[in-house]
């Protein structure tokens, strides 16, 4: 079995939404065609097997001239969870950012908090057995976003993929303007 990471294929489209939409509330979904019309600093790539079973799904975006990305959404097929897929599929993602010159990788979370903190704190907890850390960014808050318009408390995480050092002091100063700005379109 070959399972591996490429770029999404008009053929993929009904799988690949199925996974999305199972796996993020409406109040965290940009409309699909948003993930699949995207921007010219945005890929959207499938994990697939055998080349044609898509598996999961992840949507990312370089941060502008910057040397890092944002991962938008990671998500793998609900029925096929707990198979190690998920842990594959960032690996995968991390030998492409590194290809492609990233020095630097980052994504929003739920904050655990309410009806769903322990899915919450399962999510967090996955992305640290990865290699992603929490970043200490008091009072991260990013627009609303999603297909609601709500606000939804979210915590920021990161992995480094250099040797350029920890995401902290200024190096995480300039992440988080990174992101809001690139990602969110939120200048200083």
């Amino acid at each position: 079995m070959t399972i591996a990471l490429r770029t999404f294929r008009p053929g993929d489209d009904a799988a690949a939404r199925a996974i999305y939409e199972a796996s993020f509330p409406a109040s965290l979904r940009a409309p699909w065609a948003d993930l699949t019309h995207h921007r010219d600093d945005e890929e959207l790539l499938v994990l697939v097997e055998e080349d044609r079973t898509v598996l999961g799904t992840a949507l990312i975006r370089r941060l502008g001239p910057t040397d890092l990305a944002f991962v938008r959404y990671l998500a793998v097929d609900p029925e096929r969870r707990s198979q190690g897929l998920g842990a594959l599929l960032v690996a995968e993602l991390r030998g492409r950012l590194v290809d492609k010159g990233i020095t630097a990788f980052l994504l929003d979370v739920e904050a655990p908090l309410g009806a769903h903190a322990e899915d919450d704190r399962r999510r967090i907890s996955f992305y640290e057995r990865c290699g992603l850390s929490l970043l200490d960014v008091p009072g991260y808050a990013p627009p609303e976003h999603g297909e609601t318009g709500e606000i939804v408390p979210l915590l920021l995480m990161g992995e480094v993929l250099d040797d350029g050092g920890p995401l902290v002091g200024e190096r995480l100063a300039e992440a988080v303007r990174a992101v809001l700005l690139y990602r969110y379109g939120v200048a200083d």
